[in-house]
């Protein structure tokens, strides 16, 4: 009863915030905008999508491996497209599924599996870190007091999430008894992964190169709308648009990432009638190639025996 009360309060929640965005912002010709996005564009928007797709296959592949429990990067892929139908429909479900169909694949216990939530959420925040840091660094000499407050709050995103990486293992040992047995096998799956020469470098870089494309595709639809954005700029709105990553209060971050782009571009002097299109058209196009997607994978995962 409780799940289904927060599922529909975060429905809701995520409805509401859209239309007060729509409203308050109007987006002028809206229907335009998409036509004037156009095969070529979508096109491109969607190969942004499968090549950020790729990467992040990579960041559940390579840890897989280092754990002793290779899978196909193919089932990897459809996998994910699982996880983002998931969170689609309920806020964090994409962890459940992704947990399920990974348990499906190999024999990992779910306390190894917990230790993935590492390179999964952990290092891909501490990738947001990287390049919060980065945009505040390069918007260093705007004027504004906005690359300050990037510095300082991405700043501390990273120190928390190098703290997450490195000290779980050893806080686990701190547990009593009983907890520690039971902890034992994520105690050591943790220390395997932050022990691997170059794998959290190696995962990070991985995340950041997510961001960029799912950014480039933000700054696609900008320039397709006439608003264009100095790479200094756009990173600026990328930055703060993967911001709402961390934030799953809604399905998908539904009304919380448009906030964030709107947001983001109103720092950079975009208007917000082209923003809130550009974060409206940007969601639709998610929610097209996910339920486009979605039914191949449920086919193929459950085709494939583990």
């Amino acid at each position: 009863m409780q799940t289904q009360t927060f599922k529909l309060l975060s429905w809701l929640a995520g409805i509401a915030t859209v239309v007060i965005l729509f409203v308050c912002f109007q987006p002028v010709g809206f229907s335009a905008m998409i036509a004037h996005v156009g095969l070529g564009g979508f096109s491109a928007w969607v190969a942004l999508t499968v090549m950020a797709r790729v990467v992040q296959v990579e960041t559940s592949f390579v840890p897989m491996e280092v754990l002793g429990f290779p899978m196909k990067r193919s089932d990897l892929f459809w996998i994910g497209w699982i996880r983002t139908f998931s969170n689609q429909i309920i806020p964090l479900s994409g962890v459940a599924a992704y947990a399920h169909a990974i348990r499906n694949k190999t024999n990992i216990s779910w306390k190894e599996l917990v230790a993935l939530a590492t390179p999964q959420f952990v290092l891909a925040a501490l990738a947001l870190g990287v390049v919060g840091v980065s945009a505040g660094l390069v918007n260093m000499y705007s004027g504004s007091a906005v690359p300050v407050v990037l510095l300082a709050g991405y700043g501390g995103l990273i120190g928390v999430s190098l703290g997450v990486t490195y000290g779980t293992a050893s806080l686990l040992s701190l547990l009593p008894e009983f907890f520690r047995r039971k902890f034992a096998k994520t105690k050591l799956a943790l220390r395997k992964l932050s022990a691997t020469k170059g794998l959290v470098g190696r995962l990070v870089l991985y995340h950041v190169v997510i961001i960029l494309l799912r950014g480039l595709r933000i700054w696609l639809l900008f320039e397709i709308a006439d608003a264009h954005l100095l790479w200094q700029e756009a990173l600026l709105v990328v930055a703060i648009a993967e911001s709402a990553m961390l934030v799953q209060l809604t399905p998908g971050g539904l009304g919380i990432r448009e906030g964030a782009i709107l947001g983001g571009a109103s720092l950079v002097g975009i208007r917000p009638d082209i923003a809130v299109g550009v974060a409206l058209i940007d969601r639709l196009f998610v929610v097209g190639i996910t339920a486009l997607l979605t039914p191949p994978a449920i086919v193929v995962v459950r085709s494939e025996g583990p």
